[in-house]
């Protein structure tokens, strides 16, 4: 073959290359497309992942936890407070309960690590959370410790809190009381709000999982 008929071929060869790659990666759908995702996706998932903070907290059990706890596994966190009066507690509940519902479906296996994180460390001790955590669900993990540790986990995950007092004296914690979802890789990617009831909660993790899983 000439030269130039060999020139030729490789530019054809080339070109029906890079047609081929395209129309591979314009069918293959983007796990961060947010503007494509239906909407009860883009209700929960954000734009990007994000990175979580180095951090160490203590668990129920005075152990160390940190960043490298996060990953191999989805985990779902909730920061919230031991005197908080109302969804704190609705929301552990829920929780464990969804734990239930995936073992009772046949999805052990699958079961997110849950855990708690404690806005308020420096009444919330781990001696404390423990029996705490065990009337909702014996397998929550519930986290505590510096108070510096914690504001660079929470402000990784968009988490916002602070202390208020009412006139009358009464102290409570004000935060975010969505869900946090982190994926197996241990980065932030979707934030469950709403009323956090079970089998809802159920859905929409099975339906996150399976849009990134794409």
């Amino acid at each position: 073959m000439k030269k130039p008929a060999r020139q030729i071929l490789l530019v054809a060869s080339l070109v029906l290359l890079a047609g081929i790659l395209a129309l591979l990666v314009l069918k293959r759908p983007a796990t961060s497309d947010w503007a494509s995702a239906p909407a009860e996706i883009q209700a929960m998932l954000w734009p990007g992942p994000r990175d979580v903070a180095d951090f160490t907290l203590l668990d129920q059990h005075g152990a160390a936890f940190d960043k490298s706890r996060l990953r191999g596994h989805w985990s779902l966190l909730y920061f919230g407070y031991l005197q908080c009066p109302d969804v704190c507690p609705t929301t552990l509940q829920s929780l464990g309960r969804l734990r239930t519902l995936m073992a009772e479906s046949g999805a052990a296996a699958d079961i997110p690590q849950m855990i708690f994180v404690s806005v308020d460390p420096g009444n919330d001790t781990p001696e404390r959370i423990g029996p705490y955590l065990d009337f909702f669900d014996k397998e929550l993990i519930g986290l505590s410790g510096d108070a510096g540790q914690l504001a660079r986990l929470a402000t990784s995950l968009g988490i916002i809190y602070g202390e208020h007092i009412e006139p009358n004296g009464v102290r409570s914690m004000e935060h975010t009381t969505s869900v946090i979802v982190v994926d197996a890789e241990g980065r932030g990617v979707a934030a469950l709000a709403g009323s956090h009831q079970p089998r809802v909660l159920l859905r929409q993790f099975d339906a996150l999982k399976a849009y990134l899983a794409r």
